[in-house]
């Protein structure tokens, strides 16, 4: 009685480029590149976003204390 079932093939392994790095194939460990550059492109915006609100706090800030500066200047 054989202990394993005749006619089953082994899965191939996956293909790989020139070096040697698996293909680009789409796996749950693995996003697509579409996906993975609209990603990037969500983080990036999402940075520029932080970056411009961060500058316009500290515009805030810089006039709070131009405000005060000049209240202290008149007593």
């Amino acid at each position: 009685m054989p202990t394993r079932p005749t006619g089953v093939v082994s899965p191939r392994p996956p293909p790989a480029t020139e070096s040697g790095i698996e293909s680009e194939r789409v796996t749950p460990h693995r996003p697509s590149t579409v996906a993975s550059q609209s990603h990037l492109l969500l983080l990036r915006c999402q940075i520029a976003a932080l970056e411009m609100e961060l500058e316009r706090e500290q515009q805030r800030r810089q006039e709070i204390i131009d405000r005060y500066e000049r209240l202290l200047a008149e007593r």
